[in-house]
Order: structure tokens, then sequence, then C-alpha cells
């Protein structure tokens, strides 16, 4: 009833998971994640204790050992689906053999996609090939769960979605403080995927920093979108829209100017 993702960033040095699936709030089901740990999808009929144990096991294993550790001692094993990669990158899958059909899984380098309820094994590929491309973290974790989507999905239908990062981090405060880098769950919705795009668009006009500009080479437009938008000064939107850490720095006048950002 739900297909997923877990991958490796090696140069990000982070781990993340995305899932989509015709089940209510499917995010706070499925992935799990620690920064320098590694990163567990459960699903199928999901033993959600494999998230806390299987984190717990990858301090010390690999994750080829964590899934056998979790299964073995499971009785209701056959009936689970399983995807870890661990610290290095290692990956490993778990399909039970009474798992709803289609139900299969694929492990490649730095990566692991599983699925059951399917439409059938294309699911899979469609996604295991985006996996293997490159770009953000967080944009293949979507492009996979959409690729998937585009072949058939959950043959059920669509209801949640769900999108977790994290990596290490030395902020003090919000999310990162906690090494969560991107966490953003559509929780019930017709079009799932759609909105977790939205979802993430949002996040990367918020709080990626890869884009700083210069204001002083842009005052003119900001000008202009601000009265547009019905502000007299820029540090009022600023404040108003959450974009607090990003305020002009004296010494360089940067500010992250997304193109989803400020109109």
């Amino acid at each position: 009833m739900t297909f997923s993702i877990v991958l490796y960033d090696p140069n990000l040095e982070a781990w993340g998971v995305g899932v989509a699936s015709k089940y209510l709030a499917v995010g706070s089901v499925v992935p799990w994640a620690k920064p320098g740990v590694g990163a567990i999808a459960t699903q199928a009929f999901a033993n959600t204790r494999y998230g806390p144990e299987g984190l717990s096991l990858l301090e010390k294993y690999d994750a080829k050992e964590v899934v056998r550790r979790l299964t073995e001692s499971d009785p209701r094993r056959e009936v689970r689906q399983l995807g870890v990669v661990d610290s290095r990158g290692g990956s490993f899958a778990f399909t039970g053999a009474q798992c709803h059909e289609y139900a299969g899984h694929i492990v490649g380098t730095y990566f692991t996609v599983q699925g059951n309820i399917l439409a059938g094994e294309d699911v899979l590929q469609a996604m295991a090939r985006v996996a293997e491309s490159r770009g953000p973290i967080h944009r293949r974790l979507l492009d996979a769960l959409k690729a998937g989507e585009a072949r058939g999905g959950d043959r059920r239908g669509k209801q949640s979605a769900a999108i977790l990062v994290v990596k290490a981090s030395d902020e003090e405060t919000g999310p990162m403080a906690v090494g969560r880098y991107v966490d953003l769950r559509v929780d019930d919705d017709p079009e799932p995927l759609r909105k977790l795009e939205d979802l993430v668009n949002m996040w990367e006009s918020t709080f990626m920093r890869d884009e700083l500009v210069s204001v002083k080479d842009h005052v003119k437009e900001i000008e202009e979108a601000l009265r547009r938008l019905g502000y007299s000064d820029l540090r009022t939107w600023i404040e108003e829209n959450n974009y607090e850490s990003e305020l002009p720095r004296p010494e360089g006048r940067s500010f992250l100017l997304h193109g989803r950002g400020l109109p």
C-alpha cells in the first residue's frame, strides 16, 4: 500500500526517506532517520519498532546486518517490508513473502526503493533511475516519488506523502538544531505529491542558502515588489515571512532572493 525511497547523499552527508501511499499520514509511520547514523523505511504491515530499534542498531552495524536482526526477531516478518541505508551509504532491503502483490524492492549504490500493492515492477524501476541521478537529495526523493506515481504508484490510489532528510548541523534553533534538514508531510490530500512539491518549493524559498545575492544589485526590483505587496520596507516583509535568518549582513548585504520567495 506504499512506495518509498531511502537515499544517502555523500556530498551533503545527508540521509533521507521519501514515501507516498493510499494511507492516512504515512509520514508518521514509514520514515525514520538520524544524522550520521542512517535512514529507514518500514512499511507494508509496518512494524514501527523497526524505526527506533533499527536506528539504534545502525549505531553498531551495517544495513544488511540491521535488516537481518530486525526481521529474524519478528514472527510476522513475512508481511513486513523494510529498506535501510547505513552511515556509509550501504543499503539493504527486505520484502516479506506474504506482502500484497505487487511487492518488491531494488537495492543500489547509496539507495533502496521498495513498495507493495503497486501497479507493477515499473514503479520501482522508475524510482531507481531517479535515485541514480544527480541533484539535491530532497529533489531526488520527490522526483523518485513522482516517477513512481507516473508508472501507476499505489494501485489503490493516493492519500498522503512525506519527505524526511537529516544531516548534522551546528544550528542552535529550529529543526536543524536536531538535524532535521527537511521534514515535510501531506497527511490527507487527493493529490499528495502535487501538494508535497508545493511544500518543497516553499521550503527552498525559506531555508535554502545557495542563492545568496547582493541586495544592492536588486534595489529597484525589491522596492517595486514591496509596493505591490503593500510593505514600506524590506525588514518588515522579512520578519512577517520568517526570513529573519537571512537578514542583510552589514558587511555583505547578502539576502536570500529565491525565485519563489519575494515576488
